[in-house]
């Protein structure tokens, strides 16, 4: 009782002194940071993502495998200029109950700050004086690090699961704290057929700056469709999957599609694998417009990797992701043997 009390005290006085301010692109961090698989996928794997960091897309997945794993993935988008890498584990993996951790670390360096470097103080595009001295720009870095902590839960056919994400972010001589959590239920509507849903930040999350603003961000409504089907004269498995993303927060450019002034994303993904080794995966999505991957399994290592093209109408560059996908139970009796 203590220590809520201690934490509700530390948090009451940036609430009052401070100015709260919705915005459409906070938690940017917890958003195409999966393994490569699910990457390559283009993130549609509400109803079927495997693995510790299926806890980022719909936490009640976290009972859609036995296997406990550890996994790792490195990601450098828009030609290295961000770095992210992101570590996940099966913490607890029971018949009926699962818990996972998912830490995650963004960085960008050397960002050009041109707010004291101008000839002209007009601030106006049309002020043909206006010119930036290269001998004034400073550069300054950002970096953000999130954990979550989820679990699930069977119910009949059907799975619930929840997490909970802190972030620390800083950026500059700026520091924030933020909070948010997610729901999710997935529901198996026969052997070969899933469906899922989610809420993200379903109370609505915030970030605390030291500055005393508040940014709030409003709950993104997801639904997912998955369907297994296989070709076994060839030896063709055939994953399918698809989803859409309704955000409260309101329409954006990338948006597929708005009714009044909330937008909605599509997402969809084909996964095909043969011989239960080789696995090749393309994802559309609307901001790169699609996505494609690889991967194979070694022994108890799965070794999977995507590629994200430049989005649409920019310069900013291609992604590449890897990620390890390792069996702690196969890793284990390695040792011990």
């Amino acid at each position: 009782m203590n220590k809520k009390l201690i934490i509700i005290s530390f948090l009451i006085p940036f609430f009052l002194n401070g100015e709260s301010i919705w915005v459409k692109y906070g938690n940017q961090v917890f958003r195409g940071v999966g393994d490569a698989k699910s990457i390559a996928l283009s993130e549609s794997e509400i109803a079927s993502a495997t693995g510790p960091l299926s806890v980022l897309y719909n936490p009640s997945l976290l009972n859609n495998s036995d296997i406990k794993k550890i996994v790792y993935s490195h990601q450098e988008r828009f030609s290295g200029t961000v770095v992210f890498d992101v570590f996940g584990i099966d913490l607890i993996k029971k018949n009926d109950q699962n818990f996972s951790l998912a830490i995650i670390r963004e960085s960008v360096q050397g960002i050009p700050n041109t707010n004291d470097a101008l000839l002209s103080n007009s601030l106006s595009f049309d002020d043909l004086n206006q010119r930036v001295l290269a001998s004034k720009v400073t550069f300054f870095n950002q970096s953000q690090l999130a954990t979550i902590i989820g679990f699930s839960k069977f119910f009949f056919k059907s799975s619930l699961g929840a997490n909970i994400k802190i972030l620390n972010h800083n950026i500059g001589n700026f520091n924030g704290w933020g909070i948010g959590f997610d729901l999710g239920s997935t529901y198996n509507l026969s052997k070969n057929n899933k469906v899922g849903f989610s809420i993200n930040d379903v109370t609505t999350s915030w970030i605390v700056w030291d500055s005393g603003t508040v940014e709030r961000i409003l709950p993104e409504i997801r639904f997912g469709y998955f369907n297994n089907s296989k070709l076994q004269k060839y030896f063709i498995e055939i994953n399918s999957m698809f989803s859409t993303n309704f955000k409260l927060s309101g329409k954006e450019l990338t948006d597929d599609f708005a009714i009044n002034n909330y937008g909605f994303e599509i997402r969809a993904g084909f996964e095909f694998i043969f011989k239960e080794k080789l696995k090749i995966r393309f994802g559309r999505n609307p901001i790169n417009g699609r996505s494609i991957g690889v991967g194979t399994k070694i022994k108890f290592i799965d070794l999977d990797y995507a590629y994200i093209p430049s989005p649409n109408g920019t310069i900013l560059g291609n992604s590449h992701y890897i990620s390890f996908n390792i069996a702690l139970d196969d890793l284990s009796k390695l040792f011990l043997n």
